[in-house]
């Protein structure tokens, strides 16, 4: 004890070794108190050991930065400070304003150690998002790591408030006016603010530990992609070193056409059209031209194109039962509509040729290419989609028979036939799917054209992932988009009828093409309300695909809703989405709510959407999900309410707005109006839990529902 000079580089304490049982007044110098995340600089009057416990290990180590010298005390309770500090009443403000300044630079300390792990988070999801894109330019196959997709950013601990941070910066910025005119005034003080000092101290050390274990625990789980990624960026950099624009060296495309047309064994006549006008195609400078010579040409294309899909997909149905892999050419035709290097462009060829060896399905089965598509159909695990004329298939072969064109024995032979179901959906989704989702109907062609390339194909490519993070996305805005009311009933435990919300995720198909847009083909499967919706977007977008995807869920919201209403749909006396916006469409010019300027913007837009409402109201919810919902008004007071009212934002984005006038009464009344459906059905789970009953799935879900919406 006494007295210590201590040489520069010195250290006097060594996390993890030494135990604490002083505490040091530095006298001469400067001391670093450092872990391997964070450090702290002692200036003269600083205590050593303020965030320290005694008998405990330290949890930081002190190192002379130059020259010092500390006077050392016996520390084995936390009354042992204020022993030190009533020893030493003339340098008591310098002690005071020393632990004040330490209370400042560990809130710093913890500030850029929580700032680095978020960082750290956002950094490895960041890589992850891209993962895929730098597996295909460098011709390595995506593999998932559970562990990331399981990764939650790091959490700030409720013991270190904002408030006590700006304090501290408060009297670190006043640090000359309280060693003047407030510590002075009774020693009292002074042992107070450092008492005060040693419990925040201790608190932001707790507090940092967590994030400590948390980066470490983040470093052991992100071990295996760090090594991957590190391999990924090491093999980019010798492409980009030698010049490559990709990794494909190992496969080079030659005479695609020749090996689609020869794998698809169709007709030698359909053969040698589809060749021919590919080659008349690919030398026409002016190949989208309106003529009615480029137009036919197209169409012709097209007709040739489906004929060799299909020969092609049915020859690799035949190599799938024998486990056999199909050319790199096929991939890449059933994937992107790839016939013909030269037409693709040997850049994008080479992309095309990585996206298609990476490949990777989607887990969840909800995001399929065309081609995964069409397998379903083929092997009977779905139903054919609905045609052009809204009929299903058992409906188009009754329309069929109806008409004389098929008798009873040939439709018994189709129903369950793959070829026959096959022929339909080419036909229809397919083959009017392509059409739609390329956006330039007038200009269609169904073959990969690097002319159609507007963005950068990594840029474009929709992946699952892609897919998933926007269902995600509106999920965490509009929670019931994608929600169907179902019945449940278990008599055995009293529950003769129980409605609930049942979330269904849409199939989302990937059509081959570069186009602009998304399209909801069919809303439900036949006239069973349960099942998925089928929807439709290029595997290339050029256009915002956010815009697209919201869009598109708006459009499924409006169709849903005519589903479940029928003949009522825009009956005003049957409240729903459609019919009180149709209503509101209908006579706004008599609302007295909506104000001059307001009717005349409607009118305009009623006029641009060509009077159809369905298009008014998809623009409107693009707005409601994008805008409104990050408290930006875009919308009237009438639609934001209608639109509230049947597609309310999440508990989350209502409570971030709901101090804003323009909702506060909606979310009010909607919170009433949710505690009482949910009422009955608590007291049913109280009910149940008291007789010992399992609580089913669907009424604690329909509770969860009730308070997430």
């Amino acid at each position: 004890m006494g007295l210590q000079t201590i040489a520069k580089g010195q250290i006097i304490h060594k996390a993890g070794s030494d135990i604490v049982n002083t505490i040091e007044v530095l006298v001469k110098g400067k001391i670093k108190v450092y872990d391997q995340y964070s450090q702290v600089i002692l200036g003269v009057g600083g205590l050593l050991g303020l965030s320290e416990t005694p008998e405990k290990e330290y949890l930081y180590t002190y190192e002379a930065l130059e020259d010092s010298a500390i006077y050392s005390y016996p520390f084995n309770s936390d009354e042992d400070i204020q022993v030190v500090i009533r020893s030493n009443p003339k340098i008591a403000s310098i002690l005071s304003s020393q632990a004040a300044d330490g209370v400042y630079q560990y809130f710093n300390a913890y500030d850029k150690l929580y700032d680095d792990a978020l960082a750290e988070y956002e950094k490895i999801k960041s890589d992850y998002a891209d993962y895929p894109v730098l597996c295909i330019k460098a011709g390595e196959t995506p593999i998932t790591f559970e562990k990331i997709d399981l990764l939650i950013p790091p959490e700030r601990t409720d013991t270190v408030c904002d408030w006590e941070f700006n304090m501290a910066k408060s009297m670190k910025e006043q640090e000359v006016n309280l060693k003047k005119f407030f510590y002075p005034l009774n020693i009292e003080i002074c042992i107070g603010i450092v008492m005060l000092a040693v419990e925040r101290c201790r608190l932001i050390v707790d507090a940092a530990r967590y994030i400590i274990a948390y980066r470490k625990q983040l470093k052991r789980n992100t071990a295996d992609f760090a090594t991957t990624m590190k391999m990924i960026n090491g093999k980019l950099e010798n492409i980009a070193s030698s010049d490559s624009e990709g990794s494909a060296s190992d496969i080079v495309i030659v005479n695609a056409l020749s090996t689609i047309i020869s794998y698809s064994r169709v007709a030698p006549e359909i053969a040698a059209k589809f060749e021919e006008r590919i080659h008349k195609f690919k030398s026409d400078d002016n190949r989208y031209d309106s003529a009615d010579e480029a137009r036919s040409l197209r169409r012709k294309l097209a007709t040739s194109f489906y004929d060799v899909f299909k020969g092609a997909f049915l020859h690799s149905m035949e190599d799938s039962e024998m486990n056999n892999d199909i050319p790199i050419e096929l991939k890449m035709f059933f994937m992107f509509g790839f016939v013909d290097e030269e037409l693709a462009g040997d850049k994008n060829t080479k992309i095309l040729c990585n996206m298609a060896r990476a490949y990777v399905p989607d887990p969840a089965g909800n995001v399929l290419l065309l081609y995964e598509w069409l397998k379903k159909i083929y092997k009977l695990e779905v139903e054919p989609s609905r045609n052009e004329f809204d009929q299903d298939w058992p409906t188009y072969l009754r329309e069929q028979k109806a008409t004389g064109n098929l008798k009873q024995e040939q439709i018994d032979a189709m129903t369950d036939d793959p070829e026959s179901r096959l022929d339909f959906e080419i036909h229809n989704l397919f083959g009017l799917g392509n059409r739609m989702t390329f956006g330039r109907i007038s200009a269609f062609v169904p073959v990969f054209d690097s002319q159609n390339v507007l963005r950068p194909l990594d840029m474009a490519y929709i992946t699952a992932s892609k897919i998933n993070e926007f269902y995600a996305n509106i999920r965490n805005i509009d929670y019931g988009v994608f929600c169907r009311q179902s019945l449940y009933s278990n008599p055995e435990i009293g529950i003769t009828q129980l409605f609930y919300a049942e979330d269904i995720t849409p199939y989302m198909i990937l059509m081959p093409n570069i186009g602009s847009r998304a399209s909801l083909w069919q809303e439900i499967e036949g006239k069973k309300r349960s099942t998925k919706a089928r929807m439709l977007i290029s595997i290339f977008n050029t256009e915002n695909t956010e815009d697209c995807m919201i869009k598109l869920f708006g459009e499924f919201r409006w169709e849903m809703c005519k589903t479940e209403q029928g003949v009522h749909w825009n009956d005003v006396t049957d409240p729903s989405l459609t019919s009180m916006y149709c209503d509101y469409l209908q006579f706004f010019k008599k609302n007295s709510s909506l104000s001059p300027e307001v009717k005349e913007k409607l009118k305009l837009d009623l006029k641009k959407f060509s009077n159809n409402y369905k298009n008014v109201f998809i623009a409107d919810y693009l707005a409601y999900i994008k805008y409104e919902s990050a408290g930006s008004p875009r919308l009237n007071k009438v639609s934001r309410e209608i639109l509230f009212t049947f597609c309310p934002f999440s508990k989350d984005i209502r409570d971030a707005i709901a101090e804003n006038p323009q909702y506060r009464d909606l979310i009010n009344h909607l919170a009433s109006h949710n505690a009482n459906l949910a009422k009955p059905l608590l007291n049913l789970k109280a009910k149940l839990i008291k007789e010992g009953s399992a609580i089913p799935a669907q009424l604690s879900g329909q509770i969860e529902y009730l308070e997430s919406r």
